[in-house]
């Protein structure tokens, strides 16, 4: 508990460091990292505004936990849901992550463009190289990472000491707990809980795609895939890689 001590004051004095004057945006997905990070914010006494994105295809037992524990915390919900945007441009791929920008990663303009968020340096290569402070070129906001320093282990350390809540389904073996739909999410094992746990939501989806790939269909064909089935078949398997060209209405493979 000592080293994680240090840490824990540094990430207070950070927080206090670069409060900015109109306050902070702390982004808040009721997940361990966010949680913490929500509780060194509070324990900085800085002026903040935590808001929750509300992506459509969150585990309920998630969303029951943030009513339940954090009623202050500002839902922010899509003019479109998950479900929606799959029918109009296709399902997400590990390539094209479009719902991670048009859902998760969206920030109201009235919200500080200061946001602080649970991001940690051992949760990917990737992430390491990035510095504590992050200027985000997509959102165009500067991002702040109280606990980039923090392990797994000091999380949940911190979440003992500290008494905190967290939803049950990491009680329950599920090592995240971000979206049910997800390409990320589609390897062996996995996939097989996500569809056995929330059934509701896949059925959802595969009705979506199934829309979007006959307002495609004549694309898709002459492209070699000649059902719905078969796109969801491709997208199960991690095999899909679809790029949707909006602004001029085509489609690419890559």
């Amino acid at each position: 508990m000592l080293f994680l001590r240090e840490k824990i004051n540094e990430a207070i004095s950070f927080i206090r460091e670069h409060e900015p004057e109109e306050g902070y945006s702390v982004k808040f997905s009721g997940g361990k990292d966010s949680i913490v990070t929500l509780d060194l914010v509070k324990q900085a006494g800085v002026k903040y505004v935590a808001y929750y994105n509300y992506t459509s295809i969150d585990p309920p037992e998630v969303t029951r936990f943030i009513l339940k524990h954090y009623p202050h915390v500002k839902w922010l919900r899509p003019g479109r849901n998950f479900f929606k945007w799959v029918e109009r441009i296709g399902p997400p791929t590990k390539v094209r992550r479009w719902c991670c920008s048009k859902l998760k990663h969206r920030i109201h303009t009235k919200l500080s463009k200061c946001v602080i968020l649970g991001v940690r340096a051992e949760e990917s290569y990737r992430r390491a190289r990035r510095s504590m402070v992050n200027k985000n070129a997509e959102s165009c906001t500067t991002d702040y990472y109280p606990i980039f320093n923090f392990n797994e282990a000091e999380v949940w350390e911190y979440i003992e000491h500290r008494g905190l809540e967290y939803p049950s389904l990491y009680d329950e073996g599920f090592s995240r707990i971000g979206c049910v739909i997800c390409p990320f999410v589609c390897r062996p094992g996995m996939i097989e809980t996500h569809k056995n746990r929330w059934p509701e939501m896949y059925r959802l989806f595969e009705r979506s795609v199934q829309k979007y790939y006959l307002s495609k269909q004549d694309w898709y064909r002459e492209n070699g895939v000649y059902s719905a089935e078969q796109l969801l078949a491709s997208w199960y398997s991690s095999e899909l890689s679809t790029k949707v060209e909006e602004e001029e209405g085509s489609l690419s493979l890559f």
